[in-house]
Formats: C-alpha cells, structure tokens, sequence
C-alpha cells in the first residue's frame, strides 16, 4: 500500500510546528511523517484508518502519533452536507526539538512514556477542559509562554488514564511509488453504508481481483472484507453508544442488509452481542 510520505515545511527557527486545518472535509491521504504529532479533533466526525486498524473520530478528541506511523481521517461521504467545516488543530514537533536527551531526564520519565505509547497511536478519550484551551490558544502565543503551553499539555497527557491505544505498532505497510490504493480505503470510508464491492475496490487499484486480494492482505494482514466490516463494526459501536436506534436500524445504517449477519459479526469482533454491548456501556456510566 502506497503511504505518502509528508515533508514539513516550518520555520527552522522554532521549536514546533502549529497549524490549524478548517475544510469543507478531511482530505489528507493516508500518510506519515517523521514528527510526533499531536490532533485535536475541533469539529467533525469520520473514521481513522491507522496502521492497519480503523476507530472512530469526533468532536472533542485528541490523538498522538509517533513518526512514520501511517494515518488519515476520513469523512463520511457528503459530509460537506451538514454545513459544518471539519475543523483540526495540529501540533508536530521533532523527538529531539528539546535536545537529544531531554526526554531521558528524571523529569521527564512520565514524558518518556508518553512518547513510548505513541508509537502505537493514542486516543485520549476524555482530554480535560485545560488541555483542550491550552491546545487551542497554543497559536496565539509567543515564544516561551508557546513552550510553556507545549510542555503542560503534554504534561497533562502524560497523567491521564483516559487514552486508548491504537494499533499494535507493527506497521506493516511499505512505501511504494508504483503503488496506490489511497483510493481503496477513501472508497471503503465513504461507502461502507452501502454495499461494498470487492470488483470496484480491485478497479479502484488497477487490479485483478485475485492479484488485488493477495496484494491486499500481504500488506495489511487482513482479507479485503475483513478491513470492510472493521469499520461498519467501528461505526456500529458509534451508534450503539451514541443513539437509541434499534439493532436492526444500526446494522442497516452499518452496511448489513441481514440483522443476523450483524449480529454474528459483531459478536465475532466484541464476544458480546450488540444488545449486552450497548448495555455494558450504559452500566459505565450509570
């Protein structure tokens, strides 16, 4: 699979990086880079394709990603009909932007193993009102007072319990300038509602169908469909958490056209079914 590699462009003099990314959608490929970097999600809501693993994304959240870990945000399809720009705010900085060992000194062993996590991409679920102002007025600041924001909100990060990993940290995928199947996860992202085609998606790359499904699952472990119903079972978990829809609503909102299917392959990626899911949930946080 083809990850486009992105060379950031700053200012040599400073630090870090800050950059704010307001769009009708969404529209980085599927990419790294050889920065940390850190996302908090303003507005907007999609699925994160990272590594070979795919969650949901929404308001509010915020991520952390080590160097040349591949990543992208996709939108749902017409997106651009809810009339709300998808909003990110982006802060990349070097390992080294404080010095070679900054991050093996006592004072920041906690930083240490923030850093260590990163390598596998961290959700934080539940960011403190703090982290995110501090992340938002971070552009407005100057010189040390723009560190200072920095190192407390990494600080921050560091001590939180509320952050779930993202994929294993075994990237599998190559870079390859002859090969390109972006557009095969930008097709799954926006038409898993729908019925998905194994045809189209061997189109999409220029394949045969054979060819595209040995290629496919050499580079990312996974069968062609497997990839598809981890993000309809992704979203599945969005709805259940977040609506009341029925489960038969919410596998035909998925993609499933039989409630059955749904409900074995759910049960397949969780061991609960959707119902003892939901209710699980709501025990939480009652």
């Amino acid at each position: 699979m083809h990850i486009t590699f992105e060379k950031l462009v700053v200012d040599e003099n400073s630090l870090f990086h800050f950059q704010e990314f307001k769009q009708q959608r969404f529209t980085s490929p599927f990419h790294l880079h050889d920065e940390f970097e850190l996302i908090l999600i303003n507005r907007s809501h999609g699925k994160l394709y990272v590594g070979n693993e795919v969650t949901n994304f929404s308001d509010g959240d915020v991520f952390f990603f080590a160097p040349e870990i591949p990543h992208c945000f996709y939108n749902i399809k017409d997106y651009e009909k809810e009339g709300v720009l998808a909003h990110a705010t982006v802060i990349q900085f070097k390992s080294d932007f404080l010095g070679v060992d900054f991050f093996n000194k006592t004072e920041a062993f906690k930083l240490k193993e923030l850093i260590s996590l990163a390598k596998s991409g961290i959700l934080f679920t539940n960011p403190s009102k703090q982290i995110i102002r501090r992340i938002k007025e971070i552009g407005e600041t100057n010189n040390l007072q723009k560190l200072g924001h920095l190192l407390f909100i990494l600080s921050e990060l560091a001590n939180t319990k509320d952050y779930s990993l993202l994929s294993s940290g075994q990237i599998i995928y190559k870079m390859s300038e002859s090969e390109n199947v972006n557009e095969v996860i930008q097709y799954v992202a926006e038409n898993f509602q729908k019925e998905i085609s194994l045809a189209k998606a061997a189109e999409i790359a220029n394949m045969q169908k054979a060819a595209f499904c040995r290629y496919f699952k050499r580079r990312t472990k996974k069968k062609f469909m497997q990839f598809v119903n981890e993000t309809r079972i992704a979203h599945a978990q969005k709805l259940l958490i977040e609506t009341d829809k029925n489960i038969l609503e919410v596998a035909y909102e998925c993609g499933y056209e039989s409630s059955s299917y749904f409900y074995r392959t759910f049960k397949k990626y969780h061991q609960v079914s959707p119902v003892t899911y939901r209710k699980q949930i709501q025990n939480r946080y009652t």
